[in-house]
């Protein structure tokens, strides 16, 4: 009978047996006794303070000094971790609100800088049975200033554009214009200006609208710290930028007249215009209402052989603009063959006088001075001019009076009375 082998027999895990080790006996030893620092730690609130955190500090400064006009600006608001000891139930049930905290400058407040402040404390809640061991931070550095404010227009030079072909890139705007900075006076005085950061939108043909932040820059031209940005009040803290995308045009000026014979053909070879056009930035829109700039009228009566060129405004719609700044045209009238003859008119007559009145002109005669082509005025007589007054504007008047008149010419289509005429007449009722 053949032996057989034996398995080896495992080892017991035995607890008691760690003891027995050296290194596992110092390893316990150190962790219990963590453990029991940490439990009466907490549990002994007599000996070792528990800390409160986030209690608010109400900020005070010395009534002189408000009466001064000063105010704290940094911190605008304080926290700190106020550390309690005591009986353990007591602490325990103690929290931020019970706890009242205020700053205390301790030298003298001569103006505007920097103070240094302790923190009083006391007790506000109704459990009072525990002793305020500590206030961490104890001091803090309180910035007294007077406060100012400025209003400051919103700069967009940054913003740039260039312009498709056949547009216009106008000038950018910011809505707000502009901005109004409150704060200690320190802090504004040193704003120098406002603006948006730089942006390029590259080629455009269409308006371009966006969204920016303002940003505040000293003397300097540096942007201002964020602590000092801090302190401030600000009626916006950004911008909507427009960049405005117009289409450029070239439009013509149209002449306009009055009081034209009927006869005479108006068109270039008798009226020249110079510049004849001005090329315009505008939306489709204008164009297509707009196909011509039409000028001021010209009266007839004030034109003559030897009065023949106007100096005309131009006076464009709001929505365009003049990129050639023309602010005039001239319009000349090509009076080659046209002279003046004088001619005594006494026939007269009243229109649009209500029925029951009746108007009698008392000036006998009138000295016509008449334009046209020289062979139309050649025959031209008194039995051809007719003065007229119109009473539309004046029914209901009763009296003696001088009036404007008209003359109207008859037999020809090329000729008009040049200047203004007046005539006396007596209105009474029927």
């Amino acid at each position: 009978m053949s032996d057989k082998k034996k398995a080896p027999e495992k080892k017991r895990f035995s607890i008691g047996a760690l003891f027995y080790n050296n290194k596992f006996v110092a390893v316990f030893s150190l962790l219990s006794a963590l453990v029991l620092w940490f439990s009466m730690a907490f549990t002994n609130t007599e000996e070792f303070p528990v800390p409160i955190y986030d209690v608010p500090v109400t900020i005070k400064i010395p009534e002189a000094a408000q009466a001064d006009g000063l105010k704290c600006f940094s911190p605008q608001t304080l926290k700190v971790t106020v550390y309690i000891k005591g009986n353990s139930l007591s602490v325990h049930n103690v929290t931020a609100d019970d706890i009242g905290l205020e700053t205390q400058i301790t030298e003298t407040v001569s103006g505007a800088k920097t103070y240094l402040a302790t923190i009083a404390s006391s007790k506000k809640g109704y459990v009072t049975d525990y002793e305020i061991d500590r206030i961490e931070p104890s001091i803090v550095q309180l910035t007294l200033d007077y406060s100012e404010e400025k209003s400051f227009v919103i700069g967009t030079g940054g913003v740039s554009a260039s312009a498709a072909e056949g547009h216009f890139v106008g000038s950018v705007a910011a809505t707000p214009e502009s901005v109004t900075i409150s704060g200690p006076k320190s802090v504004v005085d040193s704003i120098s200006a406002v603006t948006v950061g730089e942006k390029d939108l590259g080629e455009l043909d269409q308006t371009a609208r966006f969204t920016a932040d303002l940003i505040l820059l000293d003397a300097n031209g540096n942007t201002l710290s964020k602590d000092k940005y801090d302190q401030l009040s600000l009626s916006a803290h950004s911008a909507d930028i427009t960049v405005p995308v117009l289409v450029r045009r070239t439009v013509p000026f149209t002449a306009n007249f009055t009081n034209a014979p009927s006869g005479l053909k108006l068109d270039s070879s008798f009226v020249t215009l110079s510049p004849s056009t001005v090329e315009l930035a505008g939306t489709a829109e204008d164009f297509e209402s707009y196909k011509s700039i039409q000028l001021d009228p010209i009266d007839f009566s004030q034109i003559s052989p030897s009065t023949n060129v106007f100096d005309i405004p131009v006076s464009l719609p709001s929505s365009f603009r003049n990129l050639q700044q023309i602010n005039q045209v001239t319009v000349r009238l090509n009076l080659s063959g046209y002279t003046t003859k004088t001619i005594t008119a006494r026939n007269f007559k009243v229109n649009n006088l209500g029925h029951e009145y009746e108007a009698s002109v008392t000036t006998s005669s009138l000295d016509i001075v008449v334009v046209g082509p020289e062979e139309e005025l050649a025959n031209l007589t008194e039995s051809n001019l007719v003065v007229q007054v119109d009473m539309s504007q004046n029914n209901g008047f009763t009296g003696h009076t001088e009036m404007p008149a008209t003359v109207s010419i008859s037999g020809s289509s090329k000729r008009w009375a040049y200047g203004s005429y007046k005539v006396n007449l007596s209105v009474k009722e029927r």
